[in-house]
């Protein structure tokens, strides 16, 4: 029996592991976010923590997200990282030259809805789930050969990941 592309299951113990994992790492940043009054930290943290998140969905998690249960719990991760943006973006002392440390922040929900549909044109194109290309020519944990359109769609989301992590304005 085929699988649609939209399904609820069960959470597996890499989702469980995964998401404790996160949210410990993620009330440690917090918390040292909090406590330090160095900028240039506060700005790294800002940085790093959302865009490892938003690569670690595709390169790691992209099984994972196919479950919608998963998917909803990192959405609701992504809805906190909104909220969090929408608190620091007002804050001048994190202001870059081109770009606001927060920004990073505001593009994980944006990044998941890519996702899935990217998943959505995978699956219509070439009748197979998205997969993350790797060295080898197959995916990381499937380890099925990587197609073109495998490639293609690996790149787009690492195109809107750079275009969305440099806050780039088309005028």
């Amino acid at each position: 029996m085929e699988r649609t592309i939209f399904y609820f299951k069960e959470l597996r113990t890499w989702d469980i592991v995964t998401i404790l994992l996160y949210s410990f790492i993620s009330l440690g940043l917090y918390f040292f976010y909090t406590s330090t009054e160095s900028v240039v930290q506060k700005k790294d943290i800002l940085f790093w923590y959302p865009l490892g998140t938003q690569v670690f969905f595709y390169f790691l998690n992209y099984k994972s997200l196919r479950n919608l249960t998963v998917y909803f719990i990192w959405f609701f991760f992504s809805l906190i990282h909104f909220y969090i943006y929408l608190q620091l973006i007002t804050i001048p002392l994190l202001e870059g030259v081109k770009v606001h440390a927060a920004i990073g922040l505001r593009n994980t929900a944006l990044l998941l809805i890519l996702f899935q549909i990217l998943r959505f044109i995978s699956t219509k194109v070439q009748g197979k789930e998205l997969v993350c290309p790797s060295r080898g020519g197959t995916d990381i944990l499937e380890e099925r050969n990587v197609t073109l359109v495998d490639f293609a769609l690996f790149v787009i989301y690492l195109f809107f990941l750079v275009v969305l992590g440099l806050n780039f304005h088309f005028n």
